[in-house]
């Protein structure tokens, strides 16, 4: 299997999991009381318009050629780590 087909395999399912983790944070913000509400749903919409985007620079990557993909893998990365980090200021108490 190339280096690229792997890539995106195992970037395809860290996606996956993370839209699973901001549906139960989701799910938890729908129990919190209702002063932290607001902060959690605002939290949580700027979580899904970066899973979006991020969503969006994986389904370019996975169209690119062989030779082109490290570009767009960089790009990727870098939206990928901002998402990530969002994530945790969002579940740190």
């Amino acid at each position: 299997m190339h280096l690229k087909a792997i890539y995106e395999k195992k970037m395809q399912s860290r996606l996956d999991e993370l839209k699973d983790e901001i549906d139960e944070l989701r799910q938890k913000a729908d129990e919190a009381e209702a002063n932290l509400e607001l902060e959690y749903y605002t939290l949580l919409d700027e979580l899904q318009v970066k899973l979006e985007t991020a969503s969006q620079k994986f389904q370019l990557l996975t169209q690119t050629n062989e030779d082109d993909w490290e570009d767009f893998k960089s790009e990727f990365e870098a939206i990928w780590d901002s998402l990530r980090e969002l994530v945790k200021s969002v579940t740190s108490p």
